[in-house]
């Protein structure tokens, strides 16, 4: 019986973990970065909360033959913020197997990269992400499933 209650007491004691909850996330297509978007470096992490700093940032492409874009448009910045990773290389990157969760107002964004084989010119590979807004705080990225950077 002392066990149990020596369990019990120390159960509660404890106060309860708190879990990630999968994110609401929609990933859009259709936009490049812009060559005078300010950003530098290999990778760029970003939340934009408006679209006025997402067109600071952001173009977009229009759409080329049966390749159906959807890109972010003013209205789901109603609801929404635009989570971000901007890739540069010498090769177009691809982002694959994207997920979110969330836990006291911070995003965890997961996905798998590629790049494609180096050529002789330069590629900035957005991976775009709309998110509910409401209490978000911070975004996490993990790349391939090792941390890459955060953005605030």
């Amino acid at each position: 019986m002392q066990r149990f209650a020596f369990a019990l007491v120390f159960a509660l004691a404890i106060p309860a973990l708190a879990e990630d909850k999968p994110a609401e996330i929609t990933v859009r297509t259709g936009h490049f970065e812009k060559n005078n978007s300010g950003l530098k470096g290999d990778t760029s992490f970003l939340i934009l909360r408006d679209l006025e700093a997402f067109e600071k940032v952001f173009g977009t492409v229009p759409p080329l033959g049966n390749k159906k874009n959807n890109p972010v448009t003013k209205a789901d910045f109603e609801k929404n913020a635009v989570v971000a990773v901007i890739t540069r290389a010498a090769a177009i990157t691809t982002y694959r197997e994207v997920t979110g969760a969330t836990q006291d107002g911070k995003l965890t964004l997961k996905y798998k990269s590629v790049t494609g084989p180096a050529g002789t010119a330069n590629f900035a590979s957005p991976l775009i992400v709309l998110i509910p807004k409401d209490g978000l705080k911070e975004a996490v990225f993990i790349a391939n499933g090792t941390e890459a950077g955060t953005a605030k």
